[in-house]
């Protein structure tokens, strides 16, 4: 029930979505004379808010404030700590691709998979688990897991060590199911400490996760997307509202997740 109400509310929360459905709201009210001028209200509304987005970047420094929470820690701290295993998140396929092309193309969240290939290459003897089946609300023909081993096998760059949690559909999931295998495979290795895989943004709500189920984890960020620089030239209504859109999902999901239960603490520090 969390995971079909968490899809139909992020929906909801996608600045792109609202400004959409706010243009056909307003469209609608101007074919009729009693709500012309609400409807010619909204659209200066929404103009200006399209003009306010993309001239100060909310969104931007929000990603930012995001991607920064939990800095990348240097390889020599890394091995110094002994580390147990390695997590990486699903996410970086685009499924709807798959089903109707057969075809594996990557998401913007491509890094974790060429972190992943670089961490099992350089540590052989620790388990990876690559976990994720399909984040989609309605069930389709299509799992990430299983899609990212086969591509690995067809091009041979597949690890021994690498595993695969094939049936979870979101971070909470990720967390316990990925925790059960560990328990089930490598009982010694559970209260160890984990290098954990994802993109920066999201990294503060997986910690969260991954703690309150039981893991000891270090994170390990990629796919940095916050510029660090802006200048007028970079505006743009579109980039500005998906990452109004990025930002927004995280803290939505932070919040959600702390209310629940499935993190202990709204904002996860290192």
């Amino acid at each position: 029930m969390f995971f079909i109400f968490s899809k139909i509310a992020t929906f909801f929360l996608q600045p792109g979505n609202l400004v959409t459905v706010g243009f056909l709201v307003a469209l609608l009210a101007l074919l009729f004379k009693a709500t012309r001028r609400l409807g010619q209200k909204l659209l200066i509304g929404i103009a200006l808010a399209c003009v306010v987005i993309s001239v100060v970047p909310i969104g931007e420094y929000g990603v930012q404030f995001l991607e920064d929470r939990f800095p990348r820690p240097t390889i020599d701290s890394v091995e110094a700590q002994n580390i147990a295993g390695i997590i990486v998140l699903g996410g970086i396929l685009d499924g709807s691709q798959y089903i109707e092309r057969g075809q594996i193309e990557y998401t913007g969240a491509a890094d974790r998979i060429f972190a992943m290939q670089e961490l099992a290459s350089r540590y052989p003897a620790l388990p990876v688990i690559f976990t994720g089946a399909d984040g989609a609300l309605l069930p389709r023909d299509f799992n990430e897991a299983d899609a990212v081993r086969d591509e690995l096998a067809r091009k041979m760059v597949a690890a021994p060590n690498i595993f695969y949690e094939n049936r979870s559909l979101n971070t909470a999931q990720n967390a316990a199911f990925s925790y059960q295998m560990v328990l089930k495979k490598w009982p010694d290795r559970a209260q160890g400490k984990w290098l954990l895989v994802t993109s920066a943004r999201h990294m503060p709500r997986a910690i969260g996760t991954f703690r309150e189920a039981g893991w000891s984890v270090i994170a390990w960020p990629v796919d940095y997307i916050a510029s660090p620089l802006r200048h007028l030239t970079d505006i743009n209504v579109s980039h500005s509202i998906k990452m109004m859109d990025d930002m927004l999902k995280e803290f939505a999901g932070l919040t959600a997740y702390y209310w629940t239960g499935r993190s202990a603490a709204w904002f996860p520090a290192p």
